[in-house]
């Protein structure tokens, strides 16, 4: 899923930006959405955490309720380095702050140029970033799903029922298929271990293991499938990271 989140307050400029996004990517099969937020909002928050997938943000200086570079330093807070940022504004003057802001902005256009050319550019870009990205593809509630492996916590197989739990820091998902075939899947990334013959985990994304009780815990999600002949491999894999919380 890649989502095109326009945070602008002017109607013109914002189907200025819709424009470009579809002249990109209208055509395609890949699967999008755009999100139009026109103000900074509790609801625009919310929809804004429930997001799943590949971001990228066109993002205007002047929105009610917050800024487009404060809304990017917000991100960016929270430990998201992964979304495209496209900074959009009337007053160049905010370009130098916007760059030396350390948000890793992907580009600055202002109004006064031709708008469409420069973000359609911009866009292009920021889809060759996240196409470097791999993703996991599964099919949910009868739609195509694909979650960035950086965004996973961990595969685990539900011992009573016959599929396989796919654990996000936002939500988690049930498809039909075996950890077996996950795991072949996964045997060119170096970030996943399998702990137990029933669950797979995302080595970047944990926070601590308790190894007396076997629990590994990640952010607000906890799993119990270590098993023991499993402790002496994850323990080496953690230790080269050196930033984990090992008991």
């Amino acid at each position: 899923m890649i989502n095109f989140i326009i945070y602008e307050d002017d109607k013109k400029w914002q189907e200025h930006y819709k424009h470009a996004i579809l002249n990109i990517i209208g055509h395609k099969e890949d699967k999008y959405q755009i999100l139009i937020i026109d103000k900074y909002t509790k609801e625009a928050k919310k929809k804004l955490d429930d997001l799943l997938g590949k971001n990228i943000f066109l993002l205007d200086m002047e929105v009610p309720g917050k800024s487009g570079l404060d809304l990017a330093r917000e991100i960016r807070d929270a430990g998201d380095w992964e979304s495209q940022m496209i900074m959009i504004t009337s007053h160049e003057c905010f370009k130098e702050e916007g760059f030396t802001s350390k948000i890793l902005m992907l580009d600055f256009i202002t109004k006064k140029d031709y708008v469409e050319d420069k973000i359609e550019e911009a866009i292009v870009v920021a889809l060759r970033i996240h196409s470097r990205h791999k993703s996991f593809k599964f099919i949910y509630n009868n739609e195509l799903y694909q979650i960035p492996y950086h965004d996973i916590l961990f595969f685990e197989k539900d011992l009573n029922h016959n599929y396989t739990s796919i654990i996000t820091p936002k939500k988690a998902y049930k498809l039909k298929q075996s950890i077996t075939k996950i795991e072949t899947e996964l045997l060119s990334n170096p970030d996943f271990f399998k702990t137990h013959q029933s669950c797979i985990v995302n080595l970047k994304n944990i926070e601590k293991v308790d190894f007396t009780n076997n629990c590994i815990y990640f952010q607000n999600y906890k799993t119990d499938l270590l098993s023991r002949n499993k402790k002496k491999d994850l323990k080496e894999k953690l230790k080269k990271e050196n930033n984990y919380e090992l008991e």
